[in-house]
């Protein structure tokens, strides 16, 4: 008895799945690189004069608010994926000579047109 193959589902998973991933490795590589950056300048702290802290300061608050920004940046670049990837199943499943065309009115128009000339002959 011959053995039953499955579909080939997991391939095309794995490739929807592809940009996720990455991107998803983008964001850590930039948020764990400013949580890099954040505690280097934690060591700062202590070797600057006292008219650099101002400037420390500033850094800190800059650094911190780009890692917000990073985050925010993946979770919505995730979404827009996910939405795309959606809109792209749903216009996949659609069959371009599935739809009937409606009548233009013209076409109409004329038909009746064309019945009127016809009962008109027919009365003379």
């Amino acid at each position: 008895m011959p053995a039953t193959k499955k579909p080939a589902a997991k391939p095309a998973r794995k490739a929807l799945l592809a940009p996720h991933k990455e991107n998803d490795r983008l964001i850590r590589r930039i948020t764990d690189s400013l949580d890099v950056a954040q505690a280097d300048l934690g060591k700062l702290r202590g070797s600057v004069g006292s008219g650099v802290t101002d400037l420390r300061r500033d850094l800190a608050k800059l650094l911190r608010d780009a890692r917000r920004h990073a985050q925010k940046l993946g979770t919505a670049t995730r979404k827009d994926l996910e939405r795309l990837q959606k809109d792209m199943a749903s216009a996949a499943k659609i069959k371009p000579g599935a739809r009937k065309a409606a009548p233009s009115r013209n076409s109409s128009a004329k038909a009746a047109t064309k019945r009127k000339a016809a009962a008109k002959r027919k009365t003379r």
